[in-house]
């Protein structure tokens, strides 16, 4: 496959849009029929390419990713739950930069904001509304590591270091361990030569990597998928589950005794990101596929659904068959009883 027709199938399927626009409060940006509510949802517009949402801990804010396009850098997004409007998270021009050069050693300093892209992104509660936030960044193929303060009537950001990645390595998703590590999927290995279409094809394209601070990026032996996408982790960090995006599959890696146990259950679209639910179930959002598209490989309408972590069990959460302005739904976020849904290529969030 020609180096521009694969770059066209990366962009088409895996749909990693985003457009950098200036840092301010947007409400009513869109014409107002143009942003009112339908198919049974309501939307707040503008964030463009959210393909990952996350709650800050303890509070009405969700972060949302941003990919770039083309000469377009990404961002960070940050949703207002009670006033349903958004601003820019970052890169902003008060965002600061302190490279913790003791952890992150392989770091070598911060991202360039004219090619920053966010993809998928992880946030853990370190207390007193304080939080670290990991963001996958396309821009130097990297996971970039964020300070977020939410003390303060609006949450700050601080830049504090990265894990880059070799050439071979294009990652999807990130998820925090217990013990201060993190996993991260590799989605498919962008100098291989089919690339990102041996996803389609169901053929292994990566798999499961860890981090910790001692030890570097390690592959985890036993866990190779077929477009491995969204990812998260257990209490306990025992257990890891996984999307696999090529093969519409969910699947549980169970690490015991130095061993990898694998269970799977097929679904009927392709899994995107997967996140907790109040519950202690796991919510997943996906595009279902378009058998009228050329090739098969285009999608129309969505799907999300609860998996029961110990029984593998799904129930179904929401669908849309095609007829909601969002469409490529790739996340799904329970904040206090309302459903967030984030898109990798709509200009908006929905929920209801």
């Amino acid at each position: 496959m020609e180096m521009q027709m694969k770059h066209s199938l990366i962009l088409i399927f895996s749909g990693f849009l985003a457009v950098g626009t200036a840092a301010h409060w947007v409400k009513n940006a869109w014409a107002e029929e143009e942003c009112s509510p339908a198919a049974g949802w309501n939307y707040v517009c503008g964030p463009v390419g959210a393909e990952d949402l996350v709650r800050v801990p303890q509070t009405p804010w969700i972060v949302g990713s941003g990919m770039a396009e083309n000469q377009n850098p990404g961002k960070l997004h940050l949703i207002n739950t009670d006033k349903k409007d958004w601003d820019t998270l970052y890169p902003t021009v008060g965002a600061r930069h302190e490279l913790d050069a003791k952890t992150y050693r392989a770091c070598p300093g911060p991202p360039d904001a004219g090619k920053f892209g966010a993809h998928g992104i992880a946030i853990r509660d370190d207390g007193n509304l304080m939080s670290t936030l990991l963001a996958v960044n396309h821009g130097r193929e990297a996971i970039e590591v964020f300070r977020i303060n939410a003390a303060d009537k609006r949450p700050s950001i601080d830049w504090i270091g990265c894990v880059p990645m070799d050439e071979t390595i294009y990652v999807n998703s990130v998820a925090f361990l217990p013990d201060g590590g993190f996993v991260f999927t590799k989605f498919f290995d962008p100098k291989a030569p089919e690339g990102f279409g041996s996803i389609m094809q169901g053929k292994p394209t990566g798999g499961v990597y860890e981090w910790h601070p001692d030890t570097g990026v390690q592959s985890i032996g036993g866990t190779d998928l077929a477009g491995a996408n969204g990812i998260e982790v257990s209490k306990d960090g025992k257990s890891i589950y996984v999307a696999a995006w090529g093969t519409q599959e969910l699947v549980r890696f169970s690490r015991q005794n130095g061993s990898v146990k694998k269970d799977t259950v097929k679904v009927d679209f392709n899994p995107d990101n997967l996140r907790w639910a109040p519950d202690g179930m796991i919510l997943i959002a996906g595009q279902t596929r378009n058998p009228d598209a050329p090739g098969g490989f285009g999608f129309k309408g969505w799907k999300v659904v609860k998996l029961n972590p110990e029984t593998m069990e799904l129930i179904e959460v929401a669908r849309d068959p095609g007829e909601s302005p969002l469409q490529n739904a790739s996340v799904a976020i329970d904040i206090d009883g309302t459903l967030w849904i984030g898109s990798f290529q709509a200009d908006r969030i929905a929920y209801r």
